[in-house]
């Protein structure tokens, strides 16, 4: 049976599908530049953390499949998401780096098989679109096999007023509700989740108290010398995005 607090995530998906519709064919196959920068966690967060080579890999709300080509050097990718204009793109462009599969809101599993479980899972910029995120950690928390890896990225809920003054209505996305790092830190344990790198990534867009460390010069000298991740921690409570590795502890 399908959890209600799931089921309303769900519904959220399948409503806001039709906004997606007509955003995804107007991306090229190629990521953009902030896409690349969450590329690059992701893909360092599996070399760190799950460097096998043979594993089941799942990209949850997979957008138009960019990320497959990335993945691909891992295991075996399945993407899912609720836009089918999205999952038709990557059938389209990436089918030759995994499988792609439109969700179904009414079912538990969005459709996947009920036994299959991933060894891991990417959610990349979804967490911030649903209105229970507590439910959704839950339902990847059901995906993964114990010890499984989660990847999450997302923007950080601390620099959403001042984001959403630099916004019109019309380029935000249907449903914004971006989560501080605390609160995301609280969740992801409540779900079962244990805590292996959380951290800040700056762009060029930059907030906060810490805005001019956040300059792109500054970032290029924290990797050219190779202390990234010490840089990510400093900037968490201030950067545009934060990005996760957690373990499934149960």
């Amino acid at each position: 049976m399908l959890d209600q607090r799931q089921h309303s995530n769900n519904a959220t998906a399948s409503l806001t599908a039709q906004f997606y519709e007509s955003w995804w064919p107007g991306f090229s196959k190629e990521p953009d530049g902030e896409e690349r920068m969450r590329m690059t966690f992701i893909v360092d967060a599996l070399n760190d953390f799950a460097p096998d080579k043979n594993l089941e890999i799942l990209d949850l709300g997979c957008g138009r499949g960019w990320l497959a080509p990335f993945l691909t050097k891992h295991g075996n990718v399945t993407g899912i998401d609720f836009a089918p204009a999205g999952i038709g793109y990557a059938q389209r462009n990436f089918s030759d780096h995994g499988t792609f599969f439109l969700a179904d809101a009414s079912l538990p599993f969005l459709g996947l098989p009920e036994t299959k479980r991933f060894d891991v899972l990417v959610c990349s910029e979804v967490i911030e679109h649903v209105p229970d995120q507590l439910a959704l950690l839950q339902q990847i928390a059901q995906l993964l096999r114990v010890n499984g890896l989660c990847i999450l990225t997302t923007p950080n809920g601390n620099v959403w007023p001042q984001f959403e003054q630099t916004r019109s209505k019309e380029t935000l996305q249907p449903l914004e509700n971006w989560l501080p790092p605390n609160r995301l830190k609280h969740l992801l344990r409540e779900a079962g989740f244990a805590l292996l790198r959380h951290e800040g990534r700056a762009t060029n867009e930059r907030f906060g108290h810490f805005r001019a460390f956040q300059h792109r010069r500054v970032r290029y000298v924290f990797h050219h010398l190779k202390l990234e991740h010490w840089y990510g921690r400093l900037v968490l409570s201030n950067a545009l995005y934060q990005v996760v590795a957690a373990r499934k502890r149960r």
